[in-house]
């Protein structure tokens, strides 16, 4: 099955919507190459998401602590009470903090004049 990723983009804010029902190894590397062109802040959307294998998580946590890294400030968005327990317990939620998707603003940077 394809990965499928849509970005949608507000500014300096990059939302991925995943329309996958399963997070794998490949599909993890997917949803790396949609972030390619990351802006300063963006949001992976797991509302579509009913099971993220080992695999899918490892990749993930690679990505997310690299882009972290970089400087880029990352979220995830529409995260089941499952998956937010997992993410808690890799840790993930440090390098990736879990937030409604209408607080992503408050993390905007602000407007420069």
């Amino acid at each position: 099955m394809a990965a499928s990723i849509r970005r949608e983009e507000q500014g300096d804010l990059a939302i991925l919507r995943i329309s996958m029902p399963s997070v794998d190894a490949i599909s993890a590397a997917a949803i790396e190459q949609a972030c390619a062109d990351m802006r300063p802040i963006t949001a992976l959307d797991f509302d579509q998401v009913n099971f993220i294998n080992s695999a899918g998580i490892s990749a993930l946590l690679k990505f997310v602590v690299q882009a972290r890294k970089s400087g880029y400030k990352l979220f995830a968005i529409n995260v089941s009470p499952h998956h937010q327990k997992i993410f808690k317990m890799v840790e993930m939620s440090r390098f990736m903090p879990i937030v409604a998707e209408r607080d992503l603003a408050a993390y905007r940077e602000p407007a420069r004049v």
